[in-house]
């Protein structure tokens, strides 16, 4: 497997991780002091879905969609850059959300809008990356094997 397929893997046992631990916490009511509770749900939510679904989804389609294509990745630099701009947008959407719970101030549009503006611009280099992998012309067909002794 590649760097970036093994890095978008961790990430997502990582983001699975915290999103489990998580949500036992809100359950034992660990969060009861946040002034706004329903950010806490969706910071659980946020680490879960984009975390631990979208990124598993991520490394195993670089995994998979160029062998089942029979193509070759377009850029394995951009599956390096989309990692990071999905790491930087995700922790940043979850800081934001878990702080803006216990605070006045508008995190949701100086911190969350921004962070998930850099999450969403990796999943358009994902699609990119992708539509590029796969586009094209097909290769062509493996030639049928030859039989033994010829």
């Amino acid at each position: 497997m590649s760097s970036s397929v093994i890095g978008f893997i961790r990430a997502s046992l990582i983001s699975l991780l915290v999103g489990v631990v998580m949500g036992v916490l809100i359950a034992a009511g660990v969060f009861s002091g946040a002034c706004k509770p329903q950010l806490i749900t969706s910071a659980h939510a946020h680490v879960n879905l984009l975390g631990f679904m979208a990124m598993l989804i991520f490394g195993v389609g670089y995994h998979i969609l160029p062998r089942f294509s029979g193509k070759t990745l377009y850029s394995e630099g951009l599956a390096t850059a989309q990692l990071w701009l999905n790491l930087v947008g995700l922790v940043g959407v979850f800081t934001g959300l878990v702080a803006g719970a216990y605070t006045d101030k508008d995190l949701l549009l100086y911190m969350v809008a921004p962070f998930g503006a850099v999450y969403a611009l990796g999943a358009i280099v994902f699609t990119f990356n992708m539509l590029k992998t796969m586009g094209g012309p097909a290769p062509p067909p493996l030639a049928p094997p030859k039989p033994p002794g010829s």
